[in-house]
């Protein structure tokens, strides 16, 4: 059985005897929750079903002080006990958890009425009265209401067949998805070390598995995974999970992570979610007030800033709005949340997390509420084209698209691949990134618009170095999957690519007026030399003009191909470069091999010279060597090595 069952209620409402009677199992763990008859921390127990299976259940504790606890607890409740007692009736925490469970996307509940057997039949009625106004245009409305006695055991039977009953129709399919539990206990068990538990929020894990304990981001790996204190080869959504993991110490993971599978999840301090508030606010929250965030099992303090230009969001509204917290947090498109002000005292509403990974929305953006609205009722292709527009990142992940709209990942590829809005990086055949197709467009003008710029700003160098393109572009985006987008750029002819550095086509390289006239008296001096031009340093001291700003008029000058570089201090013109190779392919076409003797008597140039040449001729590709000789390299022998390298 996958799914979960939790209690809700006041203080002294009988949840944990009401657990007890009908599993026998005591909730209360702590001394000092015996000591004081109340519950301070989660209980954990289980439901033996007719089937042999088992439900788990989450008992939480009841006093406003606990809200916290009980918040943590709540999160995945498939279906709630919500208990009233009869002597005392509705009260205001059984208010709270009945606005928190609603918040939460409980859609299911059993109303119990406990402690019966203190009062007379008609008070159980006024109580019944009490329960049927409190649920009144809910999920709730038709919940069934049982009247029990935990202590003398009276309507146990009744409830536990409605339980059963109830259970059958919210049983969760589990087991799809990437693994992630969000964790609301951690300790240490003597002899097998850290263990986590919590309920399964997606996917399924077996031991062995490698995880992550997010946001600290520790890899860790599964020694072993039990479900209701039993072991069990594999666990899935919606069980009550526990795992003991390898590689955390104490102290390394507590209740409000989350454990995911790798790279399932990175933290956010921004997200775009539905918010509504709840009448138990008493009032209106305005724009940009302080809340208090309650997400998987985290608390975390932030801000929520209505969106499109609204300022103000009274009970019983619905309204988009942008979560802005003070510390990283998991969060996943679809969970739900709960706010409370910002000295917990209340609740103030809750939503649903829409994008996890959100921009700063600013006034010329246009109006965010209609796609918004596409995200939680739009088709999957639909929802992807608007997620993928609002991500701070350029694309999202197969596995992150998926989870994104709610659908499996051949789901999002298959939306993806039918739909003009999006593009598949780096091709449908291999795609590593789901991406809008605006915003891929938008992308690639940025990619051009940045080597324009680089240009502009250094107009005597060739292009741009490719690293340097990636990281000035806007987004993060690895270096395998530039190299591809530049490749597109390159076939569709607005790019040229040039070894690592990347470029505008039909860009030149210029000079200063000064320099270009220094690059005339550089060119002449070097062909003028012919096979044994003078060094760096000789024209260093024939020109008078420092090494350095020599260097840069020489890089030029290579850049437009009329000089080649042989080695760290000899240049040749081009033409005399392309000169030496025709005679060495002539030489090649009646000899097999030349030595570098021959090589240097061919070209009439010392060894100076000669060795270099025959080293660059190996590098470009055109020879190769063989102990004392060079051949021509086969690859060589149809094309002209000057027009590749210069």
């Amino acid at each position: 059985m996958k799914a979960v069952i939790g209690t809700a209620g006041h203080i002294d409402h009988g949840k944990t005897a009401l657990v007890r009677a009908l599993t026998g199992i005591e909730t209360d763990r702590l001394p000092e929750e015996r000591e004081r008859g109340i519950s301070i921390e989660l209980g954990f127990a289980y439901l033996d079903l007719p089937d042999g299976g088992r439900a788990g259940i989450v008992d939480v504790p009841g006093h406003e002080r606990f809200i916290r606890q009980m918040l943590a607890g709540a999160q995945g409740f498939d279906l709630v006990m919500l208990v009233v007692a009869a002597d005392d009736g509705v009260m205001p925490q059984t208010e709270e958890h009945f606005e928190i469970c609603h918040l939460l996307g409980v859609r299911r509940a059993i109303v119990a009425i406990t402690k019966a057997d203190l009062v007379a039949p008609a008070r159980v009625e006024e109580v019944r009265s009490e329960i049927e106004i409190l649920v009144v245009g809910t999920e709730f409305e038709d919940a069934p209401v049982v009247a029990i006695s935990a202590h003398e055991g009276h309507g146990i039977d009744e409830l536990r067949a409605v339980v059963v009953e109830t259970l059958a129709a919210v049983e969760r399919s589990g087991g799809t998805g990437p693994f992630r539990m969000p964790v609301d206990r951690a300790f240490v068990l003597k002899g097998h070390g850290i263990v986590v538990t919590g309920t399964g929020a997606g996917g399924d894990v077996v031991s062995g598995d490698e995880l992550e304990v997010m946001p600290r981001g520790a890899s860790v790996r599964v020694r072993e995974v039990q479900v209701h204190g039993e072991a069990v080869e594999r666990a899935f959504a919606g069980q009550r999970v526990a795992l003991n993991l390898v590689g955390v110490e104490r102290g390394d993971v507590a209740r409000g992570d989350c454990v995911v599978a790798p790279g399932l999840a990175s933290a956010t301090e921004r997200f775009d979610a539905a918010v509504e508030i709840r009448p138990l606010a008493g009032k209106g929250v305005r724009s940009h007030q302080n809340v208090r965030l309650y997400i998987g099992t985290r608390e975390v303090l932030g801000r929520i800033i209505w969106l499109d230009g609204v300022d103000f969001v009274a009970p019983r509204e619905r309204r988009y709005a942008q979560l802005v917290l003070q510390e990283p947090t998991i969060v996943f498109s679809g969970d739900r949340f709960v706010l409370r002000d910002e000295t917990a005292s209340r609740t103030l509403g809750g939503g649903i997390a829409l994008v996890t990974r959100a921009h700063r929305h600013r006034g010329a953006e246009g109006e965010l509420a209609p796609r918004l609205q596409v995200l939680e009722t739009g088709s999957a292709a639909e929802r992807l084209v608007v997620l993928t527009d609002l991500v701070t990142t350029l694309g999202l992940t197969p596995a992150e698209a998926a989870l994104g709209v709610g659908v499996d990942t051949a789901e999002a590829l298959a939306a993806a691949s039918a739909s003009d809005g999006l593009v598949l990086l780096p091709d449908a055949a291999s795609p590593r990134f789901v991406a809008s197709a605006t915003r891929y467009a938008r992308y690639l003008d940025g990619l051009v618009g940045v080597v324009a710029a680089f240009h502009e700003q250094h107009a005597n160098l060739g292009g741009i170095e490719m690293e340097r393109l990636r990281t000035s572009a806007g987004f993060d985006v690895d270096a395998r999957l530039i190299r591809s987008v530049v490749d597109s750029l390159v076939e569709a002819g607005r790019l040229v690519r040039r070894g690592s550095t990347v470029a505008l086509p039909g860009h030149a390289v210029s000079l200063p007026d000064a320099d270009e006239q220094l690059a005339i008296r550089l060119l002449t001096a070097v062909r003028e030399s012919a096979v044994m031009p003078p060094t760096l340093k000789q024209l260093e001291e024939s020109l008078t003009v420092p090494v350095r700003r020599l260097s840069g008029v020489v890089a030029v000058l290579c850049e437009r191909r009329e000089l080649v570089k042989v080695s760290p201090e000899l240049f040749y013109a081009r033409e005399v470069i392309d000169d030496i190779e025709s005679r060495l392919r002539g030489y090649f076409a009646d000899e097999e091999a030349i030595t570098a003797a021959g090589f240097r008597d061919m070209i009439s140039a010392s060894r100076k010279y000669s060795i270099p040449l025959l080293d660059y001729f190996d590098r470009s590709g055109l020879t190769i060597r063989n102990g004392d000789y060079r051949r021509l390299r086969a690859a060589a022998s149809g094309r002209s090595v000057g027009e590749d390298n210069g």
